[in-house]
């Protein structure tokens, strides 16, 4: 159990498993893209293309460069326990992400690699001090900003970067974008609130701390509404049934999950549950569509 404990622990806050859950949300996006082929027949979905490796590469860089640099007391969190005591994980998965990501480059087109520089300028100072400011030089100092900005960088690249590497034009599919971000805004604004304490100590005033705790989870609420009316807005026009039930779905395991997260407030829960919400969601989708 010892081992299997730690195997989990490593995947989790080795950022591994927030790597799947963008290639999952990445693929289901490419799902719908491909769902119709001009001929009028039933698309295949593609595997292990040079977009994937490129999504899941730069999740795993971006996220390790966060807690490579991120130093927060002993005892703070267990994610930040596990990564005090495996200090060379963060720098050895930065480095062999970044060689990755530099070798999928080679394969993308133009419009991707103007996105994903923009994607990954945001992303990068998100983490790192670079704004020129006195007092708040990372974007994630702007508590409400960090919020719309993590829904708008992983509705971006699920959504956005497949769409220009598919070569489809965007306003076709810009439901798909408003479902991924509407998606994304419980489970970020979740984060938050277990982030509530360490937060407010280092006057990052998030959401929650602005608007307090039961606004936080009445937005939750309307997120998870907006959530099935953008699901059914996108089956009316492009009616696949199972991607409307899986939106359905995941807007009620989404409200219990959060639910539970109440009680259960540990690192664990969070991404394994929380997160892999994200997971189950593209599964949702992409394996009606397996042939």
């Amino acid at each position: 159990m010892r081992l299997l404990s730690s195997i989990l622990n490593w995947i989790l806050y080795s950022s591994v498993f927030a790597g799947f859950c963008a290639l999952g949300l990445s693929m289901a996006t490419e799902s719908l893209l491909l769902a119709t082929n001009p001929d009028g027949n039933p698309g295949r979905l593609v595997w292990l293309t040079p977009l994937h490796l490129f999504v899941f590469a730069n999740t795993l860089l971006i996220y390790n460069v966060h807690y490579g640099i991120k130093r927060l007391p002993a005892g703070a969190s267990d994610r930040a326990d596990w990564s005090a005591r495996h200090r060379s994980v963060h720098p050895w998965l930065i480095g062999l992400s970044a060689i990755a990501s530099g070798v999928c480059l080679l394969f993308l087109n133009r419009e991707v690699l103007l996105a994903s520089l923009l994607l990954g300028v945001l992303s990068l100072a998100y983490s790192l001090p670079i704004l020129p400011f006195i007092e708040k030089k990372r974007l994630k100092d702007f508590g409400l900003l960090k919020l719309l900005l993590l829904c708008f960088v992983w509705a971006s690249v699920t959504t956005w970067l497949p769409t220009l590497q598919w070569g489809k034009k965007f306003n076709h599919y810009e439901v798909e974008f408003l479902l991924r971000f509407t998606l994304m805004m419980p489970l970020c604004i979740a984060f938050d609130i277990r982030d509530m304490r360490i937060d407010r100590q280092n006057r990052i005033f998030t959401l929650p701390n602005v608007i307090g705790l039961p606004n936080a989870y009445r937005l939750i609420n309307l997120s998870l509404l907006a959530l099935i009316a953008l699901a059914i807005w996108q089956y009316a026009r492009y009616p696949i049934l199972h991607r409307l039930i899986g939106a359905f779905a995941i807007a009620l395991l989404i409200k219990v999950i959060i639910h539970y997260s109440r009680k259960y407030n540990s690192d664990r829960y969070h991404l394994l549950a929380i997160d892999g919400v994200m997971i189950l969601y593209a599964l949702l989708i992409i394996v009606p569509q397996v042939k």
